[in-house]
């Protein structure tokens, strides 16, 4: 407001304004509501009007005194606001957890779904963004960030191109032993003309059933002693195969070796334990230990596939990836081989990684063929880019 000072004849002047019909009542009550301006304070026109004026009605001007306010939430957005804030929240400590998996086992089970909290994470920061709610929008917003960072490379991150000189095509399927669908699935194998086949989760039916039929690959099974599952790997032209023991769960893995582009390629197909428990998962995670220490020592280009029962994200993949292996999903995308029929909670399992001397040209997932898994079908050539030194 304007500050006035006194001066000779003020009060015959402020009489001549009242006279006038200006209602001190109002102009107080308008000052009080914050809807009346500083023009019409009587001291203004004291010092600011010749007299001759004062019978004149005031021209009033745009200098109003503004209020601040506050936007007026209803009460339904604040009840989607609190729900995508305890949501945002949850996410947020998951994808933090999906990090500490060396830490506990349980931790590790956080890390598979990285797509699944990628896609939620979006609601749960645009919203508290909109409500203002900056802290909660931060935290989300940089769990989103986070979660689009993992995921995100597996698509732009196309691989090396090939050399030219000829390519190796491997098969990878768990078929669940309880599958009643074999005629289907042996015909899928036979279709696909791989060069290696890895079938995981045998029971003796599943082996009976593959060795009755007419696909023209010879069959090597790797089952522990009393154990009711396996694997088995089909092998066609001049591939070898012996069944080695990696880890300490007693689970066995097979070991291929075979040419590609008239030089010697080693692949190992395994499936370790799920990891539904503390002991099941640490014997998981031996078992791939196990395997990254085994491609460390071989002296030819290696590729390794299976059922992994770890997701890109999870320790038990990079326990693997730490021998120099790379991951075949890189520009192929995400690809989640289980579980079949939730594609909500999908997530990829079924791996195949290799050597950096090799690269994936083509990858990746079969058809439902009764599995709760779907089959991961890979071609593999030798890098033009980079030759591998030991």
């Amino acid at each position: 407001m304007l500050r006035s000072h006194r001066v000779p004849g003020e009060e015959d002047r402020l009489g001549e304004i009242l006279a006038t019909g200006f209602d001190v009542r109002s102009w107080h009550a308008r000052a009080f509501s914050g809807t009346f301006n500083v023009t019409q304070n009587p001291r203004y026109w004291i010092n600011h009007r010749p007299l001759d004026l004062l019978d004149r009605p005031p021209t009033y001007h745009s200098a109003e005194v503004m209020v601040p306010t506050t936007r007026s939430i209803s009460a339904p957005v604040k009840l989607i606001g609190n729900f995508a804030t305890a949501v945002g929240l949850l996410l947020v400590v998951l994808t933090v957890a999906g990090f500490l998996g060396g830490v506990w086992w349980g931790f590790d089970l956080a890390a598979h779904f990285r797509v699944q909290y990628a896609a939620l994470l979006v609601p749960a920061f645009l919203v508290p963004a909109w409500l203002r709610r900056r802290g909660i929008a931060l935290l989300t917003g940089t769990a989103l960030a986070v979660n689009l960072a993992l995921i995100i490379p597996l698509y732009l991150a196309p691989p090396t191109p090939p050399d030219g000189s000829g390519t190796l095509q491997i098969l990878s399927f768990n078929v669940t032993a309880s599958n009643p669908e074999r005629d289907a699935v042996i015909d899928y194998l036979d279709a696909s003309a791989a060069d290696i086949i890895f079938v995981h989760e045998t029971s003796i039916d599943w082996e009976e059933a593959l060795a009755g039929s007419s696909l023209p690959y010879r069959i090597v099974s790797a089952r522990a002693p009393g154990s009711l599952f396996g694997t088995l790997a089909l092998l066609g032209g001049d591939a070898v195969a012996k069944v080695v023991a990696l880890g300490d769960a007693g689970q066995l893995s097979i070991e291929v070796t075979t040419e590609l582009s008239g030089s010697e390629i080693k692949v190992l197909g395994t499936h370790p334990l799920s990891p539904v428990s503390p002991g099941r998962a640490a014997a998981r995670d031996e078992q791939l230990r196990a395997v990254g220490e085994w491609a460390a020592r071989q002296t030819f280009p290696v590729v390794v596939t299976g059922d992994f029962n770890a997701s890109t994200w999870s320790r038990g993949f990079s326990l693997v990836s730490e021998g120099g292996l790379v991951n075949s999903q890189r520009g192929f995308g995400v690809q989640a081989s289980w579980p079949v029929g939730h594609s909500l909670f999908s997530i990829p399992i079924d791996h195949l990684v290799h050597t950096a001397d090799l690269t994936t040209i083509d990858r990746r997932l079969g058809e439902n063929f009764g599995s709760d898994h779907y089959p991961l079908f890979a071609t593999i050539a030798r890098s033009s880019s980079l030759v591998r030194s030991r």
